[in-house]
């Protein structure tokens, strides 16, 4: 994907989602619940995509913990629907990286919804955060918003 720029925020990776029927509710709409899990799949397509030999997020060595989420829902979604989730890098400290996602319909341009998070590297045997690795940082600087 190229470099997406919607509100003054740099998008750098898609994720496209066909809605199911069991992520509806009674309204027969999109679950509120089923947001949270398209911006961990929107994540983690993120994460994969940037992964290399050098460091693997999804390891016996690391694991990665969602440890703050915001979403905002702006309209609803439907079965059957498509949807592109777009996903931009905000910050990156030591251990932890900021992220921001946007919902949008695949064929109207609908704006669906959209989250900030922050996650957090954790070494799996001890359980504390621990610092992104080298190779990681040097594939996510560019793709920072003053880059």
């Amino acid at each position: 994907m190229n470099d997406l720029v919607i509100g003054g925020k740099r998008f750098v990776h898609e994720t496209i989602i066909r809605v199911r029927f069991c992520e509806t509710d009674a309204n027969r709409h999109v679950s509120q619940v089923s947001y949270a899990i398209y911006f961990e799949q929107a994540r983690t397509e993120f994460f994969d995509a940037l992964m290399d030999e050098g460091f693997d997020w999804w390891s016996s060595q690391f694991s990665m913990v969602l440890a703050h989420q915001s979403i905002t829902y702006l309209a609803p979604a439907f079965y059957r629907q498509t949807l592109r989730i777009y996903t931009g890098v905000s910050a990156i400290g030591r251990s932890s990286l900021g992220l921001y996602h946007l919902v949008v319909d695949s064929e109207s341009g609908t704006l669906i919804a959209n989250q900030d998070s922050t996650v957090v590297l954790v070494d799996a045997l001890t359980q504390k955060s621990h610092s992104w690795p080298d190779s990681f940082r040097t594939k996510i600087t560019p793709l920072l918003p003053e880059s």
